[in-house]
C-alpha cells in the first residue's frame, strides 16, 4: 500500500509512540473493485527513532501502519516496518531508505458473493519504493508529501458496497 504522507515527520522533533497520518497514494484495486480509494486516510506510529549518536552516530527511524479510515468505520491493521537511516556520508543531502519489499498491500480476491467482502492477505516482492528523505545536519526528516510504501502483515476484511463500482 503507497501512502502519501500528511505530516512531516523528523528525528528532531518527534519521538517512538508519535502517531502520523497519511493518504494512500495509489487505490487499490482487486478484480475490478475499488478496495481503498486514493485519498483514503490512514494512522499510523514512529515505532522506532533513533537520534544522531545514539546508532553508530546516525538518526533512524521505522514507521509502521495502524488504521485505515473507511467511510463509516476505522480498520485496524498491521505493516512491516518502514526503516529510514540517514546517509552515513555527511556531504550528502538526502537519506538512503530501506522500505518494505514490493507493490506494499495486496487484499486478496473478492469473496462473499452478495456481501462482498474483500479478505486481504498481504504479499511483498520486486524492488521496493525508495523515497528520498532530506537531512538536516545529522537528523532525519520525511517532509509532507513523501510517498512511501508499506506491506501488510495479515488479511484485512472489508465489506464491499454493491453500489460503490
Amino acid at each position: 500500500m503507497i501512502v502519501a504522507t500528511s505530516d512531516a515527520i523528523g528525528t528532531d522533533k518527534n519521538k517512538a509512540g508519535d502517531a502520523f497520518t497519511a493518504a494512500i497514494a495509489e487505490p487499490v484495486v482487486i478484480d475490478g473493485k475499488t478496495v481503498f480509494p486514493k485519498g483514503t486516510k490512514v494512522q499510523g506510529k514512529i515505532e522506532t527513532l533513533d537520534e544522531p549518536g545514539k546508532v553508530k552516530g546516525k538518526a533512524a527511524l521505522s514507521l509502521v501502519l495502524t488504521q485505515v479510515a473507511l467511510k463509516d468505520k476505522t480498520l485496524t491493521i498491521a505493516t512491516e516496518p518502514f526503516s529510514a537511516e540517514a546517509d552515513s556520508n555527511k556531504k550528502k543531502d538526502a537519506a538512503k531508505v530501506a522500505g518494505g519489499a514490493g507493490i506494499g498491500a495486496v487484499v486478496g480476491a473478492i469473496a462473499g458473493g452478495g456481501k462482498g467482502a474483500a479478505i486481504g492477505a498481504a504479499v511483498g516482492g520486486g524492488a521496493g519504493t525508495t523515497a528520498v528523505l532530506v537531512t538536516k545536519g545529522d537528523q532525519l526528516k520525511i517532509d509532507p508529501e513523501t510517498r512511501i510504501n508499506f506491506v501488510l502483515k495479515n488479511g484485512v476484511e472489508v465489506q464491499m458496497d454493491r453500489a460503490a463500482n
